[in-house]
């Protein structure tokens, strides 16, 4: 038998290890206690970046992960639609998910971690939280480019070259968030005024080859010459230079250039409200979001601390508008209408 005093040193040693592995617990930046169930994402990132995080969180949580890759637009549209779809809408901008809480899809929650944001990272009443940012760009083939006689971009009006006709893509401001930033832009480069911004589309739609579905496709067909010049965002276009197309250039407008924040939201009718909030929850941490970095998607991390990969667009560097989240999602509908009645419907792109 153990002397009483070989069993006091036990329970002391004992209980000095479990305080030991508390301390250490408490130093994690991700629970390491496995979650059950499932949890739907509706996913306006990256198709890589969509299927990196999905696998790193059913990994780190136990919890059945599935994505749909969709467009800021058609997430929208879905929800509309089919409201329960998905439980949690990860990437978009901002603006888009203010629409969406707008229409009563949002489930308002800060997830862990959001106090550590910039401000403008995040919405206060808790309807979408930012975990990545990034800006509009001219994405140039410089090989074709240098055909027609013509420089990288370098101002809005730089794309109203008639050198130009046919050669340039943007994205669909009715699927693609980026599209309608450019419209948003515009206006506020014109001092608010959308008749002007208007105005410019449709003096640039004559120039304009396709407006596509999404946002990256546009980098893609300037990447292979399809087109000069894309409209797009910086990271999509650093994406694509990385990818192979060594021709693209990024430039940006030097009158100023609009930014996304891409956001997180909780909807409303989350089969699992419990997993939704784990899911936000867990893209704030560092671990998440250092995924740009290895995936890479080209976009900055807005968590602070996490690591900035090779190659990520200086978002400091960016000249940009001053841009107001709110008044660019009341604008968004009356823009769209504009658009697909004054400029879509009467242009030759496909």
């Amino acid at each position: 038998m153990m002397s009483k005093r070989s069993q006091g040193k036990r329970a002391l040693a004992v209980a000095m290890a479990a305080t030991a592995l508390v301390a250490m617990s408490g130093c994690g930046k991700v629970d390491s206690s496995k979650g059950s169930g499932t949890v739907s994402i509706a996913c306006s990132q990256q198709e890589d970046f969509c299927q990196a995080v999905t696998k790193a969180f059913a990994k780190d949580t136990g919890i059945k992960t599935t994505y749909v890759r969709l467009g800021a637009g058609e997430v929208l549209a879905r929800l509309a639609t089919n409201p329960g779809e998905f439980d949690v809408w990860a990437g978009g901008q901002a603006e888009n998910h203010l629409l969406a809480d707008d229409k009563g899809m949002i489930e308002h929650y800060a997830p862990k971690g959001a106090g550590d944001l910039a401000a403008d990272y995040k919405d206060d009443k808790g309807a979408w939280t930012g975990f990545y940012t990034d800006s509009i760009a001219f994405c140039s083939n410089t090989a074709e480019l240098g055909k027609k006689g013509v420089k990288p971009p370098v101002s809005w009006a730089d794309l109203l070259d008639n050198k130009l006709k046919g050669a340039v893509a943007m994205p669909h401001p009715a699927t693609a968030g980026v599209g309608y930033m450019a419209m948003f832009t515009q206006a506020v480069l014109h001092n608010g005024d959308k008749g002007a911004a208007i105005d410019y589309f449709k003096q640039l739609n004559p120039n304009v080859m396709q407006y596509s579905k999404s946002a990256a496709t546009g980098t893609e067909q300037a990447g292979r010459g399809e087109v000069s010049v894309a409209i797009a965002l910086d990271s999509d276009c650093q994406k694509a230079i990385k990818a192979g197309y060594p021709d693209l250039k990024t430039t940006y407008p030097t009158e100023g250039t609009g930014y996304e924040v891409g956001a997180i939201s909780v909807l409303k009718g989350a089969r699992s409200i419990k997993n939704a909030k784990a899911f936000a929850d867990w893209m704030m941490t560092t671990q998440a979001q250092n995924l740009y970095a290895e995936v890479p998607s080209y976009a900055a991390p807005t968590n602070p601390k996490a690591k900035i990969g090779d190659g990520v667009p200086r978002q400091d560097k960016v000249k940009k508008v001053d841009w107001n989240v709110r008044q660019a999602a009341d604008a968004r509908d009356a823009f769209i209408k504009s658009f697909e009645s004054d400029i879509a419907s009467s242009s030759s792109a496909k």
